[in-house]
């Protein structure tokens, strides 16, 4: 787990590439793995990066990602804001932050077995470059993807406006 807030570089940069995804469930997916490890942390349960932090962990998470991804979209009343919640996507969604998550916590730790349970062998993505590379990538990548995402959000406002304008001039037109 780099610091797991840094996980949340992934799902901003993807969200504010690949528009159509669910950004809660992406938000949801890249950091609820790290359960495992503050399990062990706080209770001594498992292992630092044990089974959850594999393929199967994916699976295991991928549908209690997408259910808590349907909640906070029902609680906090996102539609307002986001698209609606659907469930394929939200699934979708959760699959490649879950991926991501391992992938990123097997490049810096010997220990994790990504591809358990077809495989024990463990450090198979160990070394692909360092920790503080796994670190810069993520923050680069939370940088980007905000920067993109406030000029998506500018530009969508700037375009609403203008169709607003141009509605206010056939009316007064028309008069």
């Amino acid at each position: 787990m780099p610091f797991t807030p840094f996980h949340f570089g992934f799902a901003i940069f993807l969200w504010s590439i690949l528009f159509f995804l669910d950004p809660v469930a992406l938000l949801i997916g890249c950091v609820i793995i790290d359960l495992e490890p503050i399990a062990y942390i706080l209770f001594g349960v498992g292992r630092l990066h044990g089974i959850m932090h594999s393929l199967l962990g994916v699976f295991v998470f991928l549908i209690p990602t997408s259910l808590l991804s349907w909640g906070t979209y029902k609680i906090l009343k996102l539609e307002r804001y986001i698209k609606t919640y659907n469930p394929l996507i939200s699934l979708f969604s959760s699959f490649i932050a879950l991926l991501s998550h391992i992938f990123f916590d097997a490049i810096i730790y010997s220990e994790i077995m990504f591809f358990y349970p077809f495989s024990k062998k463990t450090g198979m993505l160990f070394g692909l470059w360092s920790s503080q590379t796994d670190y810069l990538i993520l923050t680069i990548m939370f940088f980007v993807g905000g920067v993109l995402l406030i000029l998506r959000f500018l530009y969508k406002k700037s375009k609403g406006n203008q169709s607003n304008e141009s509605k206010m001039r056939e009316k007064h037109i028309k008069k």
